[in-house]
C-alpha cells in the first residue's frame, strides 16, 4: 500500500523547508511524494529548461527514502508558445478564446494551456517531455510518471457553462471525423438535416441540437483519449522502464461527464496505473457514499489494473466564500483511507502535505499547518500506515452485483435538459441504495463487456441503449443473470431519437404503451413504494406482474430473470432513502441487505480470505465474518480474517 502526499507545485513550498519537510514525511510513515513538473515554469523560453528545483527535490527525496511521482503538467503552457501561436488558444462555443493566466490549480501561470489539436503545441510539448523524462529516468527516487493530471477539457473546470473547443484546428478535426464515418447523405439522416455540402456542417453551439451535440461530445471523448495515448507514447519513448499513470478529478458520472468531456472508462487503456482524486468534505458534502462511488468507478474503469486514491483532501477547503469548509477531523481522514483500501486502491496520496501559500487554495488542503508543523491529521495517516504496512497486496473479491452506467443516456440528458443533473441523480441514487444495503458494487459501463462474475445488474435511468448493449443484456439474462431495469429501457436510439417501440420489450415480456409523470405509490406485496419523475404504462406480454400502480396497472414485472420497474426508484431513493424501497430493490437483485453506514468488502490478503469493515456510524456495529461475529467501534475501519 503506497502512502504519500503531493508536495511541490511552484512556487510552493519555500525552498528552505524542503529538506525538513521531506524528512517529516518519511518519519510520519509516508513512502511516496509527488512533485509537479510545470511546463511554463520549467521551460520559460524556447529551448531553455530550468530543472534546478526538481534536481534538488529529487536528490532530497532519495536521501529520505521517498519514492517520487513526477506529475507532468502541460495545462500551463509557456507564454512564449502562446505568443507564437495565438490561434492555438482554447475557444468556447461563442468564439471566446482564453489567454494564458494564473488559476487555482496553476498559481505559477500558464493556465489552461493550449489546445492539443494544434500540431505546433505537440511539437513544443514533446520537446519539454523528452527533456524532462531524459533528465530523471535513471534517478533512484523515480517511481512513476503521472502523464496527465486530471484529464478533461481543462477550461471547462473554470467555465462549466461553456462548451469547448472550437479553435480552428478542433473544428477541422471534428469535420474530418464526420467525413470518415459518414457520407453527407448518411449524416443528414443521422442528424435529421438537409445539408447540401460539407461546408455547411459544423458542431452545435446551443443545447437541444440533440444528435449533433451527442456526436460532438463523443468526438471529444475519443479526442482526449488520443491525447492521453500520445502523452504516454512520448514518455515511454524516453523512459520505457518506468510505469506511467494518470488520474481523473472524479467520476464523470457525478456530473462532469458532458461539460468536461470526462469519462474515466476511456482513460485507462494506455496506462499502467490509474487513479482518482477525492475531496470528500470540500466537494462531496462529507458524504462517504459519494466518496465510495468515485473509488468504485475508478476501480471499474481500471479493469484489473492497479488504481490509487491519487489525491485525497488533507485539510480545509476554500470555495466561494461561505461555502468554504473546515479541517476534517483526524478520524474522518482515517475513514477516508479505509474507504480507499476497502474499494481496492493500492495507494493513497494526499493533496497535500503542506497547505498552498499562493492563490485561491491558500491556505488549504494540507495535512500540516501553514508553517509545515504536523497536525493530528498527520497522526491519523501514521496510524493507518502502521496498520496496513505489512499486509502485502490486498485484492478485492469481485462483486456479484453490477451498477450499469450509460454515457449515451447521460449525453441525451445533457443535450435535452441543458445539463445531466437528472441522470447524475439517478446513478447516485441507485448507488446510494446499494451502498446503504452494504452490497459490494461493480460499476459497469455501457461500452464495455459484462464481466462473467456478475450475477445481477441494476440499470438506472436506462433511456438510451445501443444495439450492442441490447445484445449483451439479452445474453446476460439468457445465462441466468438477474437484470433490474427502470422505466422505458432503451426508449431513445443512440442518436437521441425516440423509438416508436421499446427495443427491449421482448426481453422484459411487456408492451410499453406510453409514459407519464409519476404520481402516487406502488403496491408491492402490501408495501408502499415511492415513484419518481416517470411512470410507464405497461401491458404484460408474457411477464408476471409483481406490483401495481394506484390505478391497478402493472408497475413491476418479471420475465424470467428480467425485472422491469416502471418508474425511477433511483431518483426516489436519492430524494428520500426509504428503507422499504431499499429492501425491495435489494430483494429483486437477490442480494443480502446490511446496515446503512457499515461497509464490508471481502478481500484476499496473502492468499487468506478477509473482510475490510468501515463503520461510518457513531455507534458500535457488528457484522458476521465467516463463523465469527465481529464488533466494529464507531467511526473506525478494521480488517478481519475469515475463519
Amino acid at each position: 500500500m503506497i502512502i504519500g502526499a503531493q508536495y511541490y507545485r511552484p512556487p510552493n513550498p519555500p525552498r528552505a523547508d524542503w529538506d525538513r519537510d521531506l524528512g517529516r514525511m518519511r518519519a510520519a510513515g509516508l513512502d511516496t511524494v509527488k512533485f509537479w513538473a510545470c511546463w511554463s515554469w520549467l521551460n520559460p523560453a524556447p529551448g531553455e529548461f530550468d530543472f534546478a528545483d526538481l534536481d534538488e527535490l529529487m536528490d532530497l527525496a532519495a536521501g529520505h527514502r521517498l519514492g517520487v511521482v513526477i506529475n507532468t503538467i502541460l495545462e500551463n503552457a509557456p507564454y512564449w508558445l502562446e505568443e507564437r501561436f495565438p490561434h492555438a488558444r482554447y475557444v468556447d462555443h461563442e468564439g471566446r478564446a482564453i489567454q494564458l493566466t494564473a488559476a487555482m490549480n496553476t498559481p505559477g501561470g500558464g493556465w489552461p494551456g493550449l489546445c492539443f489539436d494544434n500540431e505546433e503545441v505537440w511539437t513544443a510539448a514533446s520537446a519539454f517531455l523528452e527533456a524532462l523524462v531524459s533528465r530523471y529516468r535513471n534517478h533512484p527516487a523515480l517511481r512513476f510518471w503521472d502523464v496527465w493530471n486530471e484529464p478533461h477539457l481543462e477550461p471547462a473546470s473554470y467555465f462549466p457553462d461553456r462548451i469547448y473547443c472550437y479553435c480552428p484546428a478542433s473544428l477541422d478535426r471534428f469535420a474530418a471525423r464526420l467525413r470518415d464515418r459518414h457520407s453527407l447523405a448518411e449524416l443528414n439522416t443521422a442528424w435529421s438535416r438537409r445539408y447540401s455540402s460539407w461546408a455547411q456542417v459544423a458542431p452545435p453551439r446551443v443545447f437541444e441540437a440533440v444528435p449533433d451535440m451527442i456526436d460532438w461530445r463523443e468526438h471529444w471523448f475519443a479526442n482526449l483519449a488520443g491525447w492521453l495515448d500520445r502523452r504516454c507514447e512520448i514518455v515511454r519513448g524516453a523512459d520505457p522502464g518506468t510505469p506511467v499513470m494518470t488520474h481523473v478529478a472524479l467520476s464523470g458520472f457525478t456530473g462532469q461527464l458532458a461539460t468536461h468531456t470526462l469519462d474515466e472508462f476511456d482513460l485507462t487503456g494506455p496506462v499502467d496505473l490509474f487513479g482518482t482524486s477525492s475531496f470528500p468534505t470540500w466537494l462531496m458534502g462529507d458524504d462517504p457514499v459519494e466518496h465510495l462511488f468515485n473509488l468504485d468507478a475508478a476501480r471499474g474503469a481500471a479493469a484489473g489494473k492497479p488504481f490509487w486514491q491519487a489525491e485525497l483532501q488533507g485539510g480545509r477547503g476554500r470555495r466561494d466564500g461561505y461555502r468554504s469548509t473546515g479541517h476534517p477531523s483526524a478520524d474522518t481522514v482515517g475513514l477516508w483511507m479505509w474507504n480507499s483500501i476497502a474499494s481496492g486502491a493500492t495507494g493513497v496520496v494526499f493533496w497535500q502535505w503542506r497547505p498552498e501559500l499562493l492563490g485561491p487554495e491558500s491556505p488549504g488542503y494540507g495535512l500540516c499547518a501553514p508553517d509545515g508543523s504536523p497536525t493530528d491529521r498527520v497522526r491519523a495517516v501514521t496510524d493507518f500506515a502502521s496498520a496496513v504496512r505489512d499486509l502485502g497486496e490486498v485484492v478485492p473479491e469481485p462483486g456479484r452485483t453490477g451498477l450499469l452506467v450509460s454515457r449515451r443516456s447521460a449525453l441525451h440528458a445533457f443535450a435535452t435538459d441543458r445539463g445531466m443533473d437528472l441522470y447524475r441523480d439517478a446513478v447516485m441514487g441507485a448507488y446510494r441504495l446499494l451502498c446503504d444495503a452494504d452490497v459490494p458494487v461493480e460499476i459497469l459501463h455501457d461500452t464495455r463487456e459484462i464481466p462473467g462474475h456478475i450475477e445481477a445488474i441494476y440499470w438506472p435511468m436506462p433511456s438510451v441503449a445501443s444495439p450492442g448493449l441490447v445484445r449483451a443484456l439479452e445474453a446476460f439474462v439468457a445465462r441466468g443473470g438477474v437484470l433490474v431495469a427502470e422505466a422505458a429501457p432503451g426508449e431513445y436510439a443512440p442518436n437521441g431519437a425516440r423509438s416508436p417501440r421499446i427495443p427491449l420489450e421482448g426481453l422484459f415480456g411487456v408492451r410499453h404503451l406510453d409514459a407519464d409523470l409519476a404520481q402516487g405509490e406502488i403496491d408491492f406485496a402490501g408495501v408502499a413504494l415511492p415513484t419518481c419523475w416517470q411512470r410507464d404504462h405497461l401491458e404484460p406480454a408474457g411477464a408476471q406482474v409483481l406490483a401495481s400502480f394506484a390505478d391497478g396497472s402493472p408497475a413491476i414485472t418479471r420475465h424470467g430473470t428480467a425485472v422491469l420497474a416502471g418508474t425511477y426508484f433511483s431518483l426516489a431513493y436519492g430524494r428520500e432513502p426509504d428503507p422499504a424501497l431499499r429492501s425491495a430493490v435489494t430483494g429483486l437483485l437477490g442480494a443480502t441487505e446490511g446496515t446503512p453506514g457499515l461497509y464490508t468488502r471481502p478481500v484476499t490478503i496473502k492468499g487468506r480470505p478477509a473482510v475490510i469493515v468501515v463503520n461510518w456510524t457513531h455507534e458500535e456495529q457488528t457484522t458476521r465474518v465467516g463463523e465469527v461475529t465481529v464488533a466494529v467501534p464507531p467511526r473506525r475501519g478494521q480488517i478481519s480474517f475469515v475463519r
